[in-house]
């Protein structure tokens, strides 16, 4: 009975094969648990945590503090990212280089994507991850609901709805103190 045992290995190591040849990648964080380093970038870390403190409640923050923001314009499943060029200026991907670690975070829903310009991505629930770059201090949500397509990311990878400045389409960081 080896034989049929096998040949799932081979059929299973094919498919990893065919799958990566066409850019369809496997996640290496979320779906198999844990934190993976990616091949060629040792050394370099990330870390994902929850801060309740902010204006619009539990948000994913990254290894310096800063809030996390998904676009509705991005895609989940598969993830994709429609922010480049000047986009990316404004609101920079979350780098996933090296290790990823969770604090608060469900380490399943982590991933990564490869981005048009060459970089990785971190990911949470299939969302693409940014940073605003609007966001001066550690816990600042000043791009909550910018443009109506820019919101903080709660835990779970949902959106947060709150606008904590009182507009209807956010602030995109231009509020007055």
């Amino acid at each position: 009975m080896g034989a049929p045992s096998s040949m799932r290995l081979y059929v299973a190591g094919g498919a990893a094969a065919l799958l990566a040849s066409t850019g369809c990648g496997v996640d290496f964080v979320g779906r198999f648990g844990g934190t993976a380093d990616l091949p060629g970038e040792e050394g370099a870390s990330a870390t994902l945590s929850v801060d309740d403190g902010t204006l619009v409640g539990a948000v994913v923050t990254d290894s310096d503090g800063y809030t996390l923001y998904s676009y509705t314009r991005d895609s989940a499943r598969p993830s994709e990212s429609a922010c480049i060029g000047e986009c990316a200026e404004q609101w920079p991907p979350a780098p996933a280089k090296g290790r990823i670690s969770t604090d608060g975070v469900d380490k399943s829903l982590v991933g990564r994507l490869k981005r048009a310009d060459g970089g990785t991505q971190l990911t949470l629930a299939g969302w693409p991850l940014y940073r605003f770059s609007g966001d001066v201090d550690p816990g600042d949500v000043h791009g909550q609901g910018a443009n109506g397509t820019w919101f903080a990311v709660r835990p779970g990878g949902g959106r947060a709805d709150a606008l904590p400045y009182g507009t209807d389409e956010g602030t995109g960081g231009l509020h007055e103190e």
